[in-house]
Formats: structure tokens, sequence, C-alpha cells
């Protein structure tokens, strides 16, 4: 059914403002009915936005009123009816669980029953040795997470998806701790019970990832890019993929974001595992070490024979900047602020993704209790306000209130809605201004069912979710795997599916060209790192 009206379709809490988008020419008064037909506020959509992301016009209207727990749904006179939502404090529970198990079930080098996974349980996989590339070098590399729709294992991106669920504890301890491993009562059954062990169970996942990281550090310090077979392979589940399991060779970016990602968590795993807690100080270290006499002068590229994801970063300037506020802010060496503050105050780095940590530094400093630059603490503090507020700007003039313009629905565009909320946020924290927290919150909006496609990004969730992603395990099942985040919307027209429904001359509007269909990998795909900035996300706009 063709579709006008648009919420989020997971629901609100009851706190939060409300948006309804309805796509129509003219003002329209709509109306919030529960679920029984009853009648519970009556509103207006009187803000119309030009939206060329989209091709439409569009009006918005405010239903914040609406505050009483329950569920509901939007009509307007010849529109029709928006999804059903809900309004109440655990009105996310269900979003979060699934969303992190998804981190369970992309675990490698593990089984995971059919009792946990359902159809996804499958016997550990990808236990061979890994074999350095053009050396005689082998080690054991088992364990970590999946990536993505392949089973590659990369470095920098494994590191940036720990950093973002530990900023999620931190924020939303309780939210965090709530989560329970599959294992304990089933996949399909999971209680939201807190886990009763001296680590929840969320820290145990996370190091699960760590654990396998330290695998990939060579004993000078340097760390392996990334571990794959040498090509992708095709749709067939983790343990069938035998081939060869290649050591990519290091890169300053893989090393220098291990080096912050561990320095991160020696405060989160200290009080529960001080043996742990050094180990990984000591990694940290030595991974700081090496990454500073390395030179690699544009960035990681994969050898030809290599042709898995490459992750390459032509700029490792702000993985340098992450990694010298973390190791401060954790172990206090004056050469690490000095190293920090010397990059800073030739530019300050911001972004959340792979490709640009700089935001993870600039937490870092800004948040340590030891001594720092107040000059240089507030020129930081000025470019994140300055960021956030042509976030807010572009927010405004979309009719979703999504922060990306036109030219920016590119390949993962759903991170970028994502990690822009989460600079909001920070403007937030910086601020304590509400309408920071709103646009945030916003963003989380729009990647649950406020689009202008009206559908929930996030498979298994809402009630027109994403049916079809480009994962192995989910298209070998022949069913979504619950949880999982696809990459959004992309006007590049880049892979074959997606050129086979439109030409790069002639598709829909930027907001549109994304088909769920499995083989489109540009729009379809899912990464662990878009989790956890959905999870980032979601843990703090509902702290």
């Amino acid at each position: 059914m063709y579709k006008n009206i648009f919420v989020n379709q997971c629901g609100y809490l009851p706190g939060m403002r409300k948006h309804v988008t309805i796509r129509t020419d003219k003002p329209v008064s709509f109306t919030v009915l529960k679920s029984s037909g009853a009648c519970v506020y009556t509103g207006r959509a009187d803000r119309r936005v030009e939206n060329a992301s989209a091709g439409e016009t569009d009006y918005v209207g405010d239903f914040s009123a609406v505050t009483e727990s329950g569920f509901y749904y939007i009509v307007a006179d010849g529109l029709g009816e928006s999804d059903t939502f809900a309004v109440g404090e655990d009105t996310y529970a269900d979003l979060f669980r699934k969303s992190m198990t998804f981190f369970y079930l992309q675990r490698c080098g593990y089984d995971i029953p059919e009792s946990a996974a359902g159809c996804y349980g499958h016997k550990a996989c990808h236990t061979q040795i890994g074999h350095a590339f053009q050396s005689s070098e082998t080690r054991d590399v088992t364990g970590g997470w999946h990536d993505a729709g392949d089973y590659g294992r990369y470095v920098g991106p494994g590191a940036m998806a720990v950093a973002q669920l530990l900023y999620a504890a931190e924020r939303n301890e309780v939210l965090c701790n709530s989560y329970q491993c599959p294992e304990r009562d089933g996949f399909a059954t999971g209680s939201p019970d807190a886990s009763t062990a001296a680590v929840s169970d969320y820290l145990e996942e996370l190091k699960y990832e760590l654990d396998w990281m330290m695998k990939m550090q060579r004993e000078d310090g340097a760390l392996y890019h990334k571990a794959t077979c040498h090509n992708f392979c095709s749709f067939i589940m983790p343990e069938d993929e035998t081939e060869e399991m290649v050591l990519s060779p290091v890169s300053v970016t893989a090393t220098g974001d291990f080096a912050a990602v561990c320095a991160m968590a020696v405060r989160f795993y200290r009080k529960y595992d001080e043996n742990y807690a050094r180990r990984l100080e000591e990694a940290s270290r030595k991974a700081y070490e090496a990454m500073k006499g390395m030179e690699l002068s544009g960035g990681f590229k994969n050898p030809k024979e290599i042709t898995t994801g490459e992750y390459g970063d032509v700029c490792d300037t702000d993985e340098r900047y992450w990694a010298a506020a973390e190791l401060y802010n954790a172990f206090g060496d004056e050469q690490y602020r000095t190293d920090f503050e010397t990059i800073a105050r030739e530019k300050i780095y911001q972004g959340y993704g792979w490709s640009d940590m700089g935001s993870y530094g600039n937490l870092a400093y800004l948040n340590t209790e030891r001594p720092t630059d107040d000059t240089l603490r507030e020129a930081i503090r000025q470019a994140m306000l300055s960021l956030a507020d042509k976030l807010i700007n572009i927010a405004e003039a979309d009719g979703y209130g999504t922060a990306l313009t036109e030219k920016q629905y590119i390949w993962g565009s759903n991170l970028s809605v994502a990690n822009n909320g989460l600079h909001l946020y920070d403007a937030w924290k910086l601020t304590g201004e509400q309408k920071y927290l709103d646009a945030a919150a916003a963003q989380l909006h729009y990647l649950l069912g406020r689009n202008c496609m009206g559908l929930c990004f996030v498979t298994g969730c809402g009630t027109n979710a994403i049916k079809h992603p480009h994962h192995r395990p989910s298209g070998f099942r022949g069913k979504a795997m619950p949880g999982m985040l696809s990459g959004g919307p992309c006007s590049w027209i880049a892979d074959e599916t997606i050129k086979s429904m439109f030409t790069k001359e002639a598709h829909p509007a930027p907001a549109r060209c994304l088909v769920d269909m499995t083989g489109s990998y540009s729009t379809n795909e899912v990464t662990i790192y878009w989790n956890s900035a959905l999870l980032q996300l979601l843990s703090s706009v509902t702290a």
C-alpha cells in the first residue's frame, strides 16, 4: 500500500518530541488514534517543506502531547493512515535486544547452537590457521565478529564498533546491562532481565571482539589490517567457507584504532578483571609505539591478489589523534598529551566513521580528568557545536528531520544518519539545549520508519522492515536475521542489482535510491559498525 503518513514504527518514549510527516501539497489536519480506534489527539500538519532529497512536498505536524503508554496510528482525510507505533517506557527493549544479538550471531570461530540462534546457528567457522600475506608467518586468528554481509574480519571497523558499544554502555548502563546472551534463554524468547554474572553479557560480547583483535597484533606491536580469504565467497553458511585465511599487511589505521580502543576498554574491564585490563594496556601501549614508527603513504591498499573489503583510508592522522587522546585519558603519560595537542592545534578532527575517527579523540580529551589546555578545549568545544549547528540547519530543511543534504545519500547513508545523531547528542551534552537532543532523536526516528520510503531500516522491527538484506546467512536461509541496520539509500547506483532497476541518468530522488533485494550490497548490506552506531545513538537519546 502506498503511504503518505510517516512515523517511527517502533515508537517513542513518552517524553520524546514526536513529529509526523505527511506527503501532501497543502496543510492538513490529522488524528492520532489508539489501536482500538479511540481518538486521543487532533493536530495540524502545517509546516511546509520542499523536500529535494525525496522529490516531494511534505507537511510536518507535532503530536508530542501524546504521552500515555499504548499503541497508536495516525489518519488524515484522503491520505490513509500511518503504521502502528508504540508509546511507552520500554518501547525500545525489543529493538535493543535484537540489534545487540546481531553481534552474537556474527561470531566467527564459535559453535552457535540452534537453541540460541534458530536457523542461523552453525558450527565453528574459519578455524583454519591464518597465513600472513607473502610471508611464512602463521598464527591463530580465530574469533571476532564477521564484519558485514560477508565473512571478513577487519580491525579498523571492529575497533570502531567496540568503541561505539562502550560509549553506549557508559551512557545507558541500565539498558546495556539488560542484554542477555541468547544462549541463556533462547533466540526467540531472550529475557531482558540483567545478567547475574560478574561481567555483563554485554561486555562479554565486546570482549569476544577485543580478544580477536589482540590475536591480530604482531610481536612488534603493529596489527594486520584484516583476516579474510582472498575473495568473497558465494551465499553459503560461514562454516562452508574453507579457503585459505590470509592476513593482509599491517596498516597505520588498524594499529592506531586498536591502540585507542584497548586504552578505552581498560576503564570498563578493570573493575571486573585486573589481569585482563593489564593485557589491554600492554597491547595498547605496544600498538601506539608501533604506530608512531609507521609511515604508509596513501593508506592501506589491497594487494592485487586480495579482493575482499579494502577499508582503505588515505588519511591516518585522525587515527593517531584518537589514539593519543585515548591513551592520555587512560594512562596519563605526558607524551600522549603532547602528541594529541600537537595535532589538534594544527587541525581539530571530527567524525564517528571508520575513516574519520576524530570525534572519539575529542570526547576522550574533553572528558578526561587529567590536565588539559583550556584554550584547546574551548576550540574543540566550539568546533563540535559548529558542526551540530550545521546539522540542525540541514535537518530543519528536511521533511523528515534528517541531517543529510541531497548529495549525502551515499553508500552507508544510514551510518551517516546515526553518526549525525551522535554529533547532535554531543552538542546537547555540551550545552544542555533541548533542540540538539530532539534533533538527535529525529535521526533515530528516520532510521525506524519516519522516512520517505516508509521503511524501518532495521530487520525484524517495526511494521514494515527491510526483508532482503545483503547478508550471507540471511540469503542462504531465505529469511532476514533480525536486528540488522541496512546501509540505506545510495544515489551512486553502484551494484548490478540496483542498476537493473535504475540507471545513473534516470533514477529516483536520492532518498529513494534503495531496493530491498539481497543483491544490492550498495544499498542493502549490513555491518557491525552500522549496528554499533545505531545502538550508541539509541542508548544516548533514551538514557
